[in-house]
């Protein structure tokens, strides 16, 4: 099997490491043995995220003295790499939390060019990014969305669909990272809760104008909302809230 056709992996292990021990370095070795023996994974990076002193756990050495030991037990490593963001918490993190971290540190390192599908009539097109004019990290931030969320914003790459079935739209942005869907009416307001956005509740009307179609978002955030047009067969996105603006173009990609 080519090294294209496998697929890296990235291993992480959570624990109190209250020390580190030659053990767990090997578990490190045997995971990736058996993982790339197989011939279907590349391990590219080894994880070790000590537990926070949160945890509480009796006879649990202070976690700056277990991070400097990991530290110091990995030195001579090329690919096994020591974390502190889980023992920086103020509080205990669930192990899924923790992944997800993890997840979304690795996905906005990756470089990627957003395409967007999208659906009118019946009529399916497909697009891709030719230009963005984008305040994403400042918009992001007025809407409080975490930092690490706003990282995967800048790098995801998104598939999105826009479905027209009689009088009714549904607009689906989809990722390997999160997915939003609603739908709504032209001309009806309806309740829209931007789960896995920034979670908040707001009012939101979608209305034409000329041949844009445009949606105002009454909330707790002001001037907030969106348009979407299509000009010289390019989809235009413009998101806005408060006083910033984030302008994309995608063009068409047979």
């Amino acid at each position: 099997m080519t090294s294209q056709e496998e697929i890296k992996v990235v291993l992480l292990a959570c624990g109190s490491f209250n020390p580190i021990t030659n053990m767990h370095l090997r578990m490190f070795e045997l995971a990736r043995d058996h993982l790339e023996d197989s011939g279907k994974y590349r391990v590219v990076k080894g994880i070790i995220s000590p537990v926070g002193d949160s945890y509480k756990k009796k006879g649990l050495i202070d976690a700056s003295h277990r991070l400097k030991m990991a530290r110091l037990a990995t030195q001579n490593s090329d690919w096994i790499t020591v974390d502190d963001w889980e023992c920086q918490q103020p509080e205990w993190v669930e192990t899924a939390k923790v992944v997800r971290h993890h997840y979304e540190e690795l996905i906005s390192s990756e470089n990627n060019n957003d395409d967007v599908d999208t659906v009118r009539g019946g009529k399916r097109r497909k697009l891709k990014q030719n230009e963005s004019i984008c305040q994403i990290p400042k918009l992001c931030y007025l809407l409080g969305i975490g930092m690490y969320t706003r990282k995967v914003a800048l790098k995801l790459k998104l598939r999105k669909v826009i479905e027209q079935v009689g009088d009714q739209y549904v607009i689906k942005t989809l990722s390997t990272f999160r997915n939003y869907v609603f739908s709504f009416r032209v001309n009806e307001e309806f309740q829209e809760f931007t789960k896995g956005l920034d979670n908040r509740h707001c009012k939101s009307l979608v209305q034409w104008e000329g041949n844009k179609i445009v949606c105002v978002q009454n909330g707790e955030k002001k001037n907030r909302g969106w348009a979407h047009w299509i000009e010289d067969d390019k989809l235009h996105l413009e998101l806005y809230c408060e006083d910033q603006v984030c302008k994309q173009v995608f063009k068409r990609v047979v």
